[in-house]
């Protein structure tokens, strides 16, 4: 966009001025017409290099702009994957107290049944031979996880008595 100025009308120069001006300028008076430097191309000249300027400027700021967010996206997928990592490990431990709460109340269990079949084994030790084993036996057949030592022992006392 160029800014438009108004045009000062001088007066004409006479042909002996146009002559010393041209001399002046370095060309002789042959008739060659050189271009004329006036105010208004002067300006639009400046206009131009200043918006030539302001664009690069515009530009290199694009660019700064464009690199901050780029730093700035990689910042909060950084930011993210910590996170994620944190509850990853929050999560990884609260797994480890459930498995060990998990496998000392097995160990609990089994000791607890461990008991229990050595109470049984001395009760069937001391019982009459008239005791109905038959739930004893069905109850052995029919469990799954058999612990060796203990149902040994129950194994053998029901034996006995039957």
């Amino acid at each position: 966009m160029a800014i438009q100025t108004p045009h000062r009308h001088a007066p004409e120069p006479t042909t002996e001025e146009s002559e010393a001006e041209s001399t002046r300028e370095g060309g002789a008076a042959t008739g060659e017409t050189e271009p004329e430097v006036t105010m208004e191309s002067l300006v639009e000249q400046l206009v131009e290099e200043r918006i030539a300027s302001l664009e690069r400027e515009i530009a290199d700021l694009e660019d700064a702009v464009e690199e901050v967010d780029n730093f700035a996206r990689i910042s909060l997928n950084e930011r993210k994957i910590k996170q994620s990592e944190a509850n990853l490990s929050e999560f990884s431990d609260s797994l480890t107290g459930f498995a060990e709460k998990a496998f000392n109340g097995i160990n609990e269990l089994e000791d607890r049944l461990d008991a229990h079949a050595l109470v049984l084994a001395a009760l069937l030790d001391a019982v009459d031979a008239d005791v109905d084993l038959s739930e004893a036996e069905r109850y052995q057949e029919e469990r799954l996880v058999m612990d060796t030592a203990p149902d040994e022992r129950l194994a053998e006392a029901i034996e006995r008595h039957s």
